[in-house]
């Protein structure tokens, strides 16, 4: 792309796709030929390209604003009604905002810029971690350093499982519940950018936990122009990352197909003692137009990962002490007095000592290795059939293998002996277990979208299935001899070996219909009614069912019926209001099989999937100086499920129980006050109250805060940014304490970027946690050893900190510096 295209682009009011890449980073560039032209132009995106396949129409919002698709193959949904890929804005200064909601939204969004992804996010960073400046979200896990270990994500309170992560709209996720792994998949070399939808998305938003929300991931674009790079980074913890890229650009001797390869090794020793990580990835994505009509897409990816830790994780403080509530307040890991955080410090991981006489040999770091392995790939078809007729059809398939081997125990609290023999006594070992958990998924989506001058109509399907294989084996993890110390399953004639703990097969096949139809009835307004069918089933063949440790040969199925109703309505040509009601669901989980009860049958045939009624409305501005967006929320869940609480009830079946009941308030602004120079500032107040407690829900911080200074002129890139996380418990509360134990207090992390671009050759730093906080962040509690006290209606309830808590803190301050070569 060449200067003056690039002036001309940045001085007109137009769809600003970030599928495309900064305009300062021709190696960057991926941006969609036919958008630019119509963009540039004024013209309205209504013809197809030569050589760019089929580029569907979207409404215009507003009078005299055209709003154009990226090209197929680049975007996830150029026919979608959602707008979760398709960025609208007001005017080209927009482009500059870190975070952003598009003018078409109908529910409260936050779309990621690749420019924030591509300077002010350390190279290591996962895809949970790309997302933490948005707002109501909040991170937590990634002790280790920057995409050096797993995150987790929370949106508004609902965690990692209850809500869906797709990459490019395909939903993914592990198979006995939809959790994720964030550094097991997409390094951040194979996004272009990503959205988080804080609301169930529309008819055709797909996935098992659309009550939660969707946080949308885009592959890696492939560019219309020729470019290579490589870079390489080093820096805290013995970090070091080496990445290259290609791209073919449009090929004309094979019709305007195009390519993009890229690659990346990592390797570290980690923030924690002994926790080092190695991963490697390769990812490639064609894009090949058939014809004028057609254009086909072909995306594979592959990703290894060997990192140590210990599976039931460490970093005990053992503060119990006595006394009704002593011990109550705040935790910060400053009063530690025994445990490992006492004896190894508060970066403790894994120790390097593997005698039986260490209390905390379990952690030793040669008896905790997983090894990871994933791929995922799709072909996807998108033809123009007709003016204003258009088909997607996309096939594909992901796989996940974990090979975990771990330490019994990482508290301590496990005594260092194993069983040899079975019915001997205990001698002197290292309690441990080799875990697998191993899955492969493929699914068929198909769409057709018919677009008209007062509406669309769009109307599809998903199939899917998978199979997965589950073990967990007990051994003395010092000679990998069998350790059997699993007890005897009362009723059981033929008992399962008493070193397995479970021996599970399982998979599911699902499928989803949806109908959605956008009405127009006069210019500036839409209203967009729909539906969409659920039904899963869900099946277990264990020889050795986990937690029971009977055979189980059983399925379940669930059905729902999904409506929902959102409007957009354009107040100006750059203000618009919209308005959501919408249901969404949670499949319930493999875990509502773990149970020999013979009332299991009637159990599963009683228990309903997790609902949520969403009601939403917000409004978004875009003007020459500033961007705004604002939303309210009431979120309320239904058919919550959790073990029973009634007298007598068999806790090993799982029922719906209680309610969840969330609102809030959320916004973010971007200001430019001079070129290339962003302030950037978001917050959000968050409540989720129990329905039975009333009182807030684990892991949901009140508020969240961020600020954030971008600079970009010229050679010189410059950004600060700062997240604010507010108070929060980490355990639920007790209906019979009268005091709430396990707060948190409110902790922030900072983070600078800078960056000098040569030309041919680009030099960049990122400082992750400049000020080295080193706060608790997680807490994961144990009631064994605790203090207890009589609590309401005569029941003991624990009044203190149990010595065998664990402890998470803030990563501390990592610095990485990163040479980039462009071609």
């Amino acid at each position: 792309m060449t200067s003056t295209t690039k002036s001309s682009l940045l001085g007109c009011t137009a769809a600003i796709l970030w599928m495309a890449a900064p305009a300062h980073a021709a190696a960057d560039a991926a941006t969609d030929t036919a958008a630019n032209t119509a963009a540039t132009t004024g013209a309205a995106d209504t013809g197809t390209a030569a050589g760019e396949g089929p580029a569907s129409s979207v409404r215009e919002p507003v009078s005299g604003q055209t709003t154009t698709s990226q090209s197929a193959g680049q975007a996830n949904d150029a026919t979608s009604l959602t707008t979760a890929d398709i960025i609208v804005t007001g005017t080209a200064q927009i482009a500059q905002a870190p975070s952003l909601a598009s003018l078409t939204t109908t529910q409260p969004q936050a779309a990621v810029s690749h420019d924030y992804i591509q300077n002010a996010a350390p190279v290591t960073a996962d895809f949970s971690e790309l997302a933490v400046l948005t707002p109501g979200v909040t991170l937590s896990g990634g002790n280790n350093g920057f995409g050096l270990g797993e995150s987790k994500l929370s949106i508004r309170g609902f965690q990692d499982g209850e809500y869906n992560v797709t990459y490019d709209s395909i939903p993914f996720s592990d198979t006995n519940n939809p959790t994720h792994h964030s550094t097991s998949f997409f390094p951040s070399n194979t996004i272009e950018t990503l959205v988080v939808d804080r609301g169930p998305g529309n008819a055709s938003q797909l996935g098992q936990a659309t009550y939660g929300g969707n946080f949308n991931i885009y592959s890696r674009a492939a560019a219309d122009t020729f470019g290579m790079r490589a870079d390489f980074t080093a820096g805290s913890f013995d970090t070091y990352v080496g990445r290259a890229e290609l791209q073919t650009g449009a090929i004309d001797k094979l019709g305007g197909a195009k390519l993009v390869v890229t690659g990346q090794v990592m390797d570290s020793q980690g923030a924690l003692t002994y926790s080092p990580t190695h991963s490697k990835n390769i990812f490639a994505k064609a894009v090949v137009p058939i014809g004028t009509r057609n254009t086909l897409t072909v995306m594979a990816t592959y990703n290894a990962n060997v990192y140590y830790q210990a599976d039931k994780g460490t970093g005990t403080c053992g503060i119990a002490s006595t006394g009704p509530g002593t011990n109550t307040g705040d935790i910060t890991g400053n009063n530690c007095t025994s445990g490992a955080l006492a004896v190894y410090g508060r970066y403790f991981g894994m120790t390097n000592d593997k005698s039986v006489s260490n209390q905390y040999a379990q952690d030793y770091y040669g008896y905790n290795r997983t090894a990871k392995q994933t791929d995922f790939e799709y072909v996807r078809l998108q033809s123009e059939l007709a003016p204003g007729l258009t088909l997607d059809n996309r096939v594909y398939m992901y796989g996940y293998t974990n090979h975990t081997l771990s330490g019994q125990d990482g508290t301590g609290q496990t005594a260092n002996t194993v069983v040899l023999t079975p019915g001997s006594k205990a001698v002197a070992g290292i309690p441990g277990y080799d875990k697998l958990n191993k899955y492969r998924t493929i699914g068929y989506i198909g769409e057709a979208d018919y677009n008209f001058s007062k509406g669309r109509l769009r109307v599809g399907g998903w199939y899917e299935t998978s199979d997965s294989s589950r073990h967990l084996i007990d051994y003395d993890v010092s000679t990998m001899q069998p350790n059997y110390i699993e007890k005897s399953v009362s009723g059981l004639t033929s008992q399962p070996p008493a070193n397995v703990q479970y021996l599970q097969d399982s998979g599911w096949n699902q499928y989803q219909l949806f109908a959605e139809f956008e009405y127009r009835p006069v210019k500036g307004l839409s209203i967009t009614p729909g539906v969409k069918y659920v039904h899963f089933t869900r099946s277990i063949n264990a020889p050795v069912n986990q937690k029971s440790r009977a055979p189980l040969y059983d399925k379940a199925t669930w059905t729902s019926t999904l409506p929902f109703v959102t409007a957009n309505y354009a107040i100006t040509s750059n203000w618009t209001t919209y308005f959501q009601f919408a249901k969404g669901m949670y499949v319930p989980d493999l875990s509502s099989f773990y149970s020999a009860s013979p009332n299991l049958a009637d159990s599963l045939s009683q228990l309903k999937p997790q609902t949520s009624t969403n009601y939403q409305f917000g409004t978004v501005y875009h003007g020459h100086k500033f961007a705004l967006d604002a939303d309210i929320y009431k979120i309320d869940v239904n058919n919550k499920i959790a073990s029973p609480t009634t007298a007598g009830a068999d806790s090993s079946l799982l029922v719906n129980i209680g309610t969840v009941h969330y609102k809030g308030v959320e916004g973010q602004v971007s200001v430019f006050p001079l070129p290339g120079l962003t302030l950037f500032a978001n917050a959000s107040y968050n409540e989720a109250t129990n329905g039975t407690t009333d009182q807030q829900i684990a892991n949901t911080p009140f508020t969240t805060e961020a600020l954030g200074v971008f600079y970009q002129h010229g050679p010189v890139y410059a950004s600060y940014t700062h997240k604010f996380t507010g108070a929060q418990y980490t355990s639920e509360a007790d209906v019979n304490a009268p005091f709430r134990l396990y707060r948190i207090a409110g902790y922030s992390i900072g983070d600078l970027s800078l960056g000098y671009d040569f030309g041919h050759v680009r030099l960049s730093i990122n400082v992750n946690n400049l000020f080295d906080n080193d706060q608790v962040s997680q807490v994961k509690n144990s009631a064994k050893g605790a203090p207890t006290t009589t609590g309401l209606n005569g029941k003991s309830v624990q009044s203190g900190y149990g010595p065998y808590d664990q402890l998470q803190f803030n990563a501390p301050r990592s610095v990485l510096g990163t040479i980039t070569v462009k071609i």
